[in-house]
């Protein structure tokens, strides 16, 4: 049968894409973001509309693996993915097609394509060709085999060895964002199980709900570009637990590419082990004590005549049943999951054989699918003449304390993989316990007995000082004191960030103390660094004459020296933490605002602006640095600013006797000579001279004479200094030729900016007392040099020449 094209136009769940796809080229949509996902009960979906039907498509589309001629769309706003095609089979939908109301045509793509996630060792380097792979072998998801697996090598293996002893939490994912790794000290430190946390979408197991639409973002910007901010780097977090709870952890992701796309690697560690591990060890503690208080134990009997069950309420309800349900031997030990069964029915028939009391601990599964364990206890009771008649027992639940033994094994493992220091000591002060990083530290063996010392012996007399007067009176009132302090380690001093911890019994007495300390001496030696640096470049910044601030990125003062708070008047107190504005007329900034806004972009600047200072008038010379956060991100500027009010007067005096051209105003050849050697030669490299002849400039003379010919050059001249800045220069050097030179250039494109704006603008036409005049203007373009002023003007005049004999109206 043969179906004719349909174009099938929709849009993702989150109202802010829309889409048009080919219904024969379409193989899945889906969208993963909020309101899709509270939709569909959590599988995410998509709606796409036709003509005649409306397609709604379910499961883990990510799960989906990508071919070498596969296309996937992912949404830019929620960082979905829409669809995908591929080349290879444009005539097959894999979708369900149905409506809400039909749940019999929804289909899971999770079970059919769960076979094709990419696996570990499978993996590919990032950088390296997906395509070069040997004759014969498959890339996950591919036709063939799925059990075709190219052999571990030995470097492999090694890595597989490092996975499983790292003390540090190991997950790797997929491009889709399911998880292909999660090694044991993953499940120690997240509580989701190896089992449990394969095949699963990551975002969903650990990641807070507020940061799940980020995270799905950064993977699609991942698969388009093969970056994304937090890769190679360190960075700190928090994470979910499989309970529910948060836990500050430490994140190192790299980036690994896989058959169809690129997923990535992360290693986990908790930021605050000790503190974290010892609230939940106070809490398990706390639980078990409660159970042992409040625990009931049900009663069960067994016919062995009749083969009839008795159950109490507390047994029904342990098993998580109603009274009308009515036990029988098999459907007792049915409830009991592998391998607990046969224990039951060894330890039931030997209970029976031998007349020996018996009890067993085991899980078991009630009908709505719970997991319960359950401690069961069994007697044999005989008649008279020695037969076994009945079996008597109880039944108590014993989950709470099963998930909190596992908690407490769980937090023991924590505390001997910290790399914290952590010691405990009994009410006396005499240490207790070491875990393996504080032995390590202080050179003990395993073999070390602790107990022969007082937690003192590894306090430095500042720190005992503290103790006495700081740290004990907290943690006796408050049950714990935190901060900085230093402590001994292999008899050498070194900073910590300290934490106590105090321990009472059920009667309020404190029976142990905890200290967890983590080694911050770099931090603190960076610190030192970092305050020895700013308070030299303090110094530095006070001392010399020139006029410095420092502005942020919201255009507020963070820093000005003595200099500027002495040329500005306000006191520095006044000045910092206030917008440039505030301490400058916005009237007087109007036409500067472009260069600060370009220094706050990122790029330099430099421009000379006249300011109304202390009722006067200056002639300020401002120079804009713009400043880089860690990110490389533009994060404000440094102005420094250099008053040539007295320059500028005796530059003008001499200007206007001499170096002035009598029709036009501007500098005259002479004044152009003089403006050059005024030029410091650390700034010549960026200066840059246009060379301007006016074209059709002689016809007008001819044909209206000498005074409308002075009339157009006046007007030219006003033109040309109206597009350049205030710190540039025009000259008239010739009879229709000028010379514009350009300070502070960036680079060449920028001159040929203003050299096109000059052509532009001869381009135009004037209007001289009536008379449409229409002229043109060619302009060579040259940058300073190694050979001086003159080779710049020659340079630039040759320029002209080649402009003029291209074709005029131009510049070169």
């Amino acid at each position: 049968m043969r179906t004719a094209p349909v174009v099938m136009r929709g849009r993702c769940a989150c109202r802010r894409v829309e889409y048009a796809v080919h219904a024969l080229e379409l193989e899945a949509a889906v969208c993963y973001c909020e309101s899709c996902r509270r939709a569909s009960g959590g599988a995410g979906m998509a709606w796409l509309e036709g003509e005649r039907a409306t397609l709604r498509t379910y499961g883990a589309l990510h799960t989906w693996q990508s071919s070498e001629h596969a296309v996937r769309q992912l949404c830019p706003q929620c960082g979905s993915q829409l669809f995908r095609l591929e080349e290879g089979r444009p005539d097959v939908v894999e979708v369900a097609v149905g409506t809400l109301d039909d749940p019999g045509a929804i289909r899971s793509t999770r079970s059919a394509f769960a076979s094709q996630r990419p696996r570990w060792d499978l993996r590919e380097p990032l950088g390296s060709d997906p395509h070069a792979r040997a004759p014969g072998s498959l890339a996950p998801g591919l036709s063939g085999s799925p059990h075709t697996l190219p052999a571990r090598s030995a470097s492999d293996e090694a890595l597989q060895s490092m996975l499983v002893s790292t003390q540090d939490a190991f997950i790797s994912i997929d491009p889709g964002g399911f998880i292909t790794e999660w090694n044991h000290q993953a499940q120690a430190t997240l509580g989701w199980s190896h089992d449990e946390a394969m095949g699963r979408p990551m975002h969903e197991l650990i990641i807070p709900p507020e940061l799940r639409s980020a995270h799905l973002y950064g993977m699609a910007r991942l698969q388009r570009t093969g970056e994304g901010p937090v890769l190679r780097r360190r960075f700190e977090l928090q994470a979910l637990h499989k309970d529910g709870h948060r836990l500050p952890v430490e994140l190192s992701i790299a980036p690994l590419r896989m058959a169809g796309g690129i997923g990535a690697t992360g290693f986990i560690r908790e930021a605050s082990h000790g503190h974290t591990a010892e609230r939940q060890l106070q809490a398990n503690q706390a639980l078990l004590q409660r159970m042992g208080e409040l625990a009931l134990v049900g009663p069960w009997t067994v016919d062995l005549h009749t083969s009839e069950v008795h159950w109490s309420p507390m047994v029904r309800g342990i098993h998580g049943v109603d009274d009308v349900f009515v036990p029988t031997l098999p459907g007792v030990v049915g409830f009991y999951e592998d391998g607990a069964q046969e224990r039951l029915i060894a330890a039931f028939e030997k209970g029976i054989a031998t007349g020996e009391k018996w009890e067993i601990e085991a899980p078991l599964r009630r009908p709505d699918g719970t997991r319960v364990w359950a401690r069961a206890i069994g007697n044999t009771e005989y008649d008279e003449l020695g037969a076994p008649v009945r079996v008597v027992g109880a039944l108590q639940d014993i989950t709470d304390r099963k998930r909190a033994e596992e908690s407490l094994h769980m937090l023991s493992q924590i505390l001997e993989a910290t790399p914290d220091f952590v010691v405990q000591a009994d009410a006396e002060g005499r240490v207790t316990y070491m875990n393996p990083a504080a032995r390590q530290a202080q050179g003990y063996g395993d073999g070390y007995d602790v107990t022969q010392h007082r937690f003192t012996d590894f306090n430095t007399p500042e720190t005992t000082r503290r103790y006495r007067d700081e740290v004990m009176p907290s943690v006796i009132k408050t049950g714990v004191w935190m901060g900085e302090s230093t402590v001994l380690v292999a008899g050498q001093p070194i900073a910590v960030d300290h934490s106590v911890l105090s321990h009472r019994d059920a009667d309020g007495r404190v029976v142990r103390y905890t200290a967890v300390m983590r080694d911050i001496s770099a931090q603190q030696r960076a610190r030192a660094d970092l305050f020895r640096q700013q308070r030299t470049l303090s110094s530095i910044a006070e001392a010399i004459p020139d006029v410095i601030a420092v502005v942020d990125r919201e255009g507020r003062y963070e820093f000005v020296n003595s200099a500027f708070e002495k040329l500005v008047g306000p006191t520095r107190a006044e000045i910092v933490g206030r917008r440039i504005g505030e301490v400058v007329p916005l009237a007087e900034l109007r036409d500067s605002m472009g260069f600060i806004d370009k220094a706050l972009a990122g790029e330099p600047t430099a421009f000379e602006l006249v300011l109304q200072l202390r009722g006067r008038p200056r002639n300020m010379a401002i120079s804009l640095v713009p400043r880089q956060s860690e990110s490389g991100q533009p994060d404000g500027f440094i102005a420094v600013l250099d008053d040539v009010t007295i320059h500028r007067q005796r530059e003008s005096r001499l200007i206007g006797l001499s170096e002035r051209d009598a029709l036009t105003g501007l500098v005259n050849r002479q004044g152009l000579q003089a403006h050059l050697q005024r030029i410091p030669l650390a700034e010549a490299h960026g200066v840059a001279m246009l060379y301007v002849d006016l074209d059709r400039f002689k016809p007008v003379n001819d044909t209206w004479g000498h005074p409308v010919g002075d009339q157009l050059l006046q007007a030219v001249a006003a033109r040309f200094i109206a597009l350049v800045r205030p710190l540039d220069l025009v000259a008239r050097v010739g009879g229709d030729e000028f010379v514009v030179v350009l300070g502070g250039m960036p680079g060449q494109a920028a001159a040929e900016q203003v050299a096109d704006k000059l052509v532009a603008a001869a381009g135009q036409p004037f209007d001289l007392g009536g008379r449409r005049v229409h002229i043109g203007a060619s302009v060579g373009v040259a940058f300073a040099g190694d050979d001086g002023w003159r080779g710049l003007m020659e340079r630039a005049d040759a320029s002209l020449y080649r402009a003029k004999a291209a074709g005029r109206g131009r510049r070169a």
